[in-house]
């Protein structure tokens, strides 16, 4: 208890002193500053920097930096001024300086990390010379995305995240590695290639961006009785910054429910009309019209029903009994009932719960206009 004691104190007197930078500076101009560097190096100190000859041995994890008019970066996370480089998110007020040697440039800009903040070491220095560097925006990659559709039936459906992985083998469905929140939450597929999203389509082996004009690759996996998918996650760290991407975990939430829309006309005098909607019930026994039990906004607002089975949208019909949806392949029951003393229309809400999740529908109540 003691020994814990004296490191729980410890502790709170680390924390204690881990300040932040002073980050809101006033913008003051350096035109020498401007343009793009790439990082040469990794240094104690500028003075211990010798052009032509690298000191440090392993990857330097800062690739460049492009210092922008205005005192913006490329770097959207950072901002400068005049000797400084502002990352007002992590709190970090890093001094630049710029030497001239061998008749080269060179900034010499302060790494200030955890180590700086929580254990007070003495920041290194990146080296920078003038030049382009990989992943400075100039060479963004754009792949491949004008594909065929080619077919594989056991895609369409909704697939949930559960991981985030480097690799598909470092996946373990017992524990989870990636310990933040899952940016990525779903991927809904549908058939013929197309998705829910409208500037993703897919075919067999990749998912085509078309606004990052990305194409990434998936793998489907069973284990342990469960189907995954292993999706390629091609973020501005591949496009831009050529790094190799990581891997979301996908798994199945269930098979794609498609109702029959074919149906044939059957008339239903008593539905032509237009209809409004009330109230969104579990099920049509759970109604009273003297108390409402949806408390949010009703996303339904209503329905027109016209004559000979046209709807009020043309993506829509109807026949005696059910409303049928031909864009998300559904088939809607509707039951039209008597409560006190007013007719009331009972409708089968059949959204992605119902169509990827398997889910039993609720209802939207209607009252007829």
């Amino acid at each position: 208890m003691k020994m814990n004691a004296i490191f729980f104190m410890a502790a709170l007197t680390l924390l204690a002193g881990c300040g932040r930078d002073d980050t809101s500076r006033p913008f003051a101009d350096d035109p020498a500053v401007k343009g793009k560097w790439r990082s040469v190096d990794f240094v104690e100190s500028p003075d211990k920097f010798v052009p032509g000859t690298r000191s440090w041995g392993g990857d330097l994890f800062l690739k460049g930096m492009t210092f922008n008019d205005g005192g913006g970066m490329f770097e959207g996370w950072w901002t400068w001024t005049k000797g400084h480089v502002l990352n007002k998110g992590e709190g970090f007020d890093s001094t630049y300086e710029i030497r001239r040697l061998g008749g080269k440039e060179y900034l010499f800009f302060e790494w200030k990390t955890g180590d700086y903040r929580y254990f007070h070491k003495t920041p290194w220095y990146y080296v920078l010379e003038r030049g382009a560097y990989s992943g400075d925006g100039s060479d963004v990659i754009k792949d491949d995305i004008d594909r065929p559709f080619v077919d594989d039936p056991a895609v369409p459906g909704a697939w949930s995240s559960v991981d985030f992985v480097e690799t598909p083998e470092k996946f373990s469905p017992g524990g989870r590695s990636w310990k933040g929140d899952l940016f990525l939450k779903e991927l809904v597929f549908l058939p013929g290639g197309k998705s829910t999203n409208g500037w993703l389509t897919w075919t067999r082996g990749a998912v085509l961006h078309h606004g990052d004009s990305t194409a990434s690759g998936y793998e489907l996996r069973k284990i342990g009785g469960t189907e995954y998918m292993f999706f390629e996650w091609k973020s501005g760290d591949y496009t831009i910054r050529h790094r190799k991407p990581w891997y979301y975990v996908l798994k199945r939430e269930g098979p794609l429910r498609m109702d029959r829309t074919d149906l044939p006309f059957r008339d239903d005098p008593n539905v032509v009309g237009e209809w409004t909607s009330v109230d969104f019930v579990e099920t049509p026994d759970y109604f009273n019209p003297d108390n409402r039990a949806w408390n949010g906004e009703l996303y339904l607002k209503g329905l027109k029903f016209l004559p000979g089975g046209k709807g009020g949208n043309p993506w829509w019909t109807w026949t005696r009994g059910v409303v049928m949806h031909h864009g998300d392949h559904t088939a809607s029951r509707y039951t039209i009932k008597d409560v006190k003393g007013a007719k009331y229309m009972f409708f089968e809400w059949k959204s992605g719960d119902y169509v990827f999740r398997g889910a039993k529908p609720f209802y939207y109540v209607l009252k007829k206009k």
